[in-house]
């Protein structure tokens, strides 16, 4: 017996439908255009769409929308337990930054409800086709003056971007009270050509198999953790287990390659990783398994709305399942999501990536952009390019510490070579003493 289909969800986000209604509820600076601009039918979930309504009729009457007001109103109206009690009401205040920018949520919320729209028209075109009901002339005129319709409405809410007046207002108060994020490498000669990564940032990390990439990932995360700051470590690659064990070992003193010879351990050295892993952090997160951009958002997404998210890993793209029918449309739709992420949370994005092998007359100690796997997309998004060269892993023999950072883009700086060492006890990229020579811009676009 043939099973039934399943129809598709329709489209819709419930993050975003309780982000905004839960700023309009924390009287975000944009509370009021977003009460202009939506809708009650732009909420798929109906109990978002009743308290959204109420909001609507008190702001109607000459009231504020907050918490309490609703809560009576729906208390009054016996309408509480659809729209949610106190306890969800309170919930969509949680995680609400009032200096972020929510009308992008808006339209985004619009554009779905929008999507919907068309859904139920197309399905309703063709029931009137199926019946031939009419003339032919008479369905398409008014399927596509709804349309129009509905073109015009989405038209409305668009970003018409920013003047230059507004924007150069915006950047004088962020040189006056300092970038909110920044996210440092902890190697200082590199810190300062890139001033550290800023929201809505990608930066790609890429190196030869087994160079250390995923190595200078954590440590980037570990200084930003120390900084105060929240990361989200994907990898596809190494289990949560796996990946915390190299930070325990160089914090515990230990030998990183006892971490895979538990019979070489000694009590000593056991106790000593009891100690590190009590100081771990609780704050970053690792997701690891089976990735897949749709996962990687959603947990991204729950991290920024409780507690905040200011670093994303992604470790790395090979290892990430996405659309695409062939390997370079997926590495190019991970690129895109990467920016998407990156701008959406207001984070910065570490993108680790693969170089491709060297061909003949290219010089694998004097790397370029065009070694970088993949499409160019991953150029096009991505703010700084930076990677990692060891030649005792490139060319099996020589200094197993000796290392060098090479900055192949920089969107606002310099690029070049930075001398860096390997600490082999530490498992991290140090400054070495930095040898001038490479010219700005020598290795950029």
């Amino acid at each position: 017996m043939a099973q039934p289909k399943i129809a598709k969800p329709l489209p819709h986000d419930d993050y975003i439908e309780r982000s905004l209604l839960g700023a309009i509820f924390a009287e975000h600076a944009q509370a009021s255009e977003l009460l202009g601009i939506l809708q009650p039918e732009d909420f798929l979930n109906p109990r978002n769409r009743n308290i959204f309504t109420q909001m609507r009729e008190l702001c109607d009457a000459g009231k504020p929308p907050g918490l309490l007001n609703i809560y009576d109103r729906l208390a009054a109206s016996k309408s509480l337990e659809a729209a949610g009690d106190i306890a969800y009401l309170s919930s969509l205040v949680d995680g609400v930054h009032k200096g972020s920018d929510v009308l992008t949520g808006a339209r985004s919320l619009r554009r779905m409800a929008t999507f919907r729209r068309v859904i139920h028209l197309s399905e309703r075109v063709q029931k009137l086709a199926f019946e031939q009901a009419g003339s032919a002339e008479q369905l398409l005129d008014g399927a596509i003056e709804q349309l129009s319709e509905l073109a015009q409405e989405l038209e409305s809410i668009e970003d018409d971007g920013t003047t230059y007046f507004d924007a150069g207002t915006e950047k004088l108060a962020e040189l006056r009270q300092g970038a909110r994020l920044k996210i440092y490498t902890d190697v200082d000669r590199l810190d300062q050509w890139t001033a550290g990564f800023r929201e809505g940032e990608v930066v790609v990390l890429t190196a030869e198999t087994g160079t250390g990439k995923s190595l200078a990932a954590e440590q980037i995360r570990a200084r930003a953790c120390r900084d105060g700051f929240r990361a989200l470590f994907c990898s596809g690659e190494m289990s949560a287990a796996h990946l915390a064990g190299r930070g325990l070992a160089p914090a515990a003193n230990v030998a990183p390659f006892k971490m895979r010879r538990d019979d070489l351990l000694t009590d000593e050295e056991f106790t000593s990783l009891v100690e590190a892993a009590a100081h771990q952090c609780k704050r970053c997160r690792i997701l690891d398994g089976e990735l897949e951009l749709g996962r990687i958002r959603r947990v991204a997404r729950k991290m920024r709305a409780h507690g905040g998210l200011d670093l994303v890993i992604l470790d790395y793209d090979e290892l990430i399942d996405a659309p695409g029918g062939n390997e370079f449309e997926q590495q190019k739709n991970i690129a895109r999501f990467s920016k998407s992420l990156a701008v959406e949370l207001k984070c910065v994005v570490i993108l680790i990536s693969q170089l491709r092998k060297t061909l003949s007359g290219e010089e694998a100690a004097k790397p370029t952009l065009q070694r970088l796997y993949g499409s160019g997309a991953k150029q096009k998004h991505a703010s700084f390019i930076i990677l990692v060269d060891r030649p005792y892993v490139r060319e099996l023999e020589g200094d197993e510490k000796e290392a060098q950072l090479w900055l192949l883009k920089s969107r606002d700086g310099r690029t070049g070579k930075i001398k860096t060492m390997f600490n082999v006890k530490k498992l991290r990229f140090d400054d070495a003493q930095y040898a001038e020579g490479a010219r700005s811009g020598e290795f950029g676009e």
